[in-house]
């Protein structure tokens, strides 16, 4: 008999052949009953709280976790998160009814950074544009001269895990490096030749601006109208991180004046984003749909790593990346 359910509600299972088969241990070694939610959409906290009951472990991707689906969640024992952001989880509140929360950090950073150089090479070519303008019958208009890499100046807006792996591309490509981060890793610095300096001279002097940041109080609307004004007007900016790191109003009006040349945007302040947004009429930005963590090995690692967490976190060990530490001794697990 199994010892209570599992909910699976992320996104990341959709498109994979078998998922069943990267689940398996949590009905053979944590011997739970699965229950796998194929809506593949990010669930609201009305949806979590009408599912939650007799679950004992959930696998969601960006579901509502709120105070309140904590305190009716009288059974759960663990939230392993499949992707890295934690916005959508009361973490205050899942310690509080001792819950633990896990997160799969750096199992999508290759991915992450993958897509990322897609978006820069997609803008800075025109990929896009010349897509469609061949499709319609244009050839001479569409072979314009397209944005350099070589030489040019990448600026990272953190420097972390998915940062240090774009650091790694931009090298390849030849680029010079600038990045600003409160924790500055100096050796990785040194080994990939990233130079440190404050968020101003970084965006005034790079060419291409690539953020790579939590969503935190601090870095909400990080790239605002005073930081646009000082780029370059041949710079482009790129966000894979979280969509609120940059005002979007702000950067809609940057590429229509000419006050940057370009961008690549992965992540929204809402999203779905309402397609009417100026952003979206413009020819010189790139949009994909919060899509740059979902490579197929990102995909299945994140899923293992949260299967993983859950075993571990049920059978009394302690979980790998564990966002509430101080709930630990709370939920039974020591070391």
């Amino acid at each position: 008999m199994a010892k209570g359910i599992a909910w699976i509600t992320t996104t990341w299972l959709g498109g994979l052949d078998d998922p069943m088969h990267l689940l398996r241990p949590l009905e053979e070694e944590a011997e739970l009953e699965i229950n796998l939610d194929v809506r593949g959409v990010h669930l609201s906290e009305e949806e979590v709280l009408e599912g939650i009951p007799g679950v004992v472990a959930t696998l969601p991707s960006g579901d509502l976790y709120t105070a309140r689906v904590m305190a009716a969640a009288s059974d759960l024992k663990i939230i392993a998160r499949t992707g890295v952001g934690l916005n959508a989880i009361d973490i205050d509140a899942a310690t509080e009814n001792g819950i633990v929360v896990t997160h799969a950090a750096g199992q999508n950073a290759q991915s992450v950074a993958e897509h990322t150089f897609g978006l820069i090479l997609a803008a800075a070519r025109r990929i896009p544009l010349s897509n469609q303008g061949i499709r319609a019958g244009e050839w001479a208009s569409l072979r314009l001269p397209a944005a350099a890499l070589n030489g040019r100046t990448l600026g990272l807006i953190g420097l972390g895990n998915i940062g240090k792996q774009v650091a790694r591309r931009a090298a390849a490509f030849g680029m010079e490096i600038l990045a600003c981060d409160i924790v500055q890793d100096e050796r990785f610095a040194a080994e990939v030749g990233v130079y440190f300096h404050p968020i101003e001279e970084v965006v005034s002097r790079a060419d291409y601006i690539s953020c790579h940041v939590p969503l935190t109080p601090d870095t909400r609307g990080i790239i605002n109208r005073a930081l646009l004004r000082l780029m370059k007007p041949t710079a482009f900016v790129f966000n894979t991180s979280r969509g609120p790191v940059v005002d979007i109003d702000a950067l809609a009006d940057a590429l229509s004046s000419g006050g940057i040349r370009g961008a690549g945007i992965d992540v929204f302040p809402d999203e779905p984003p309402d397609a009417s947004h100026p952003l979206f009429a413009l020819d010189n930005v790139v949009v994909t749909p919060h899509a740059a963590g979902v490579g197929e090995d990102a995909c299945k690692n994140c899923v293992r790593h949260a299967v993983r967490a859950t075993v571990d976190c049920l059978s009394g060990r302690r979980p790998g990346d564990v966002a509430n530490p101080g709930v630990l001794e709370k939920a039974g697990i020591l070391g």
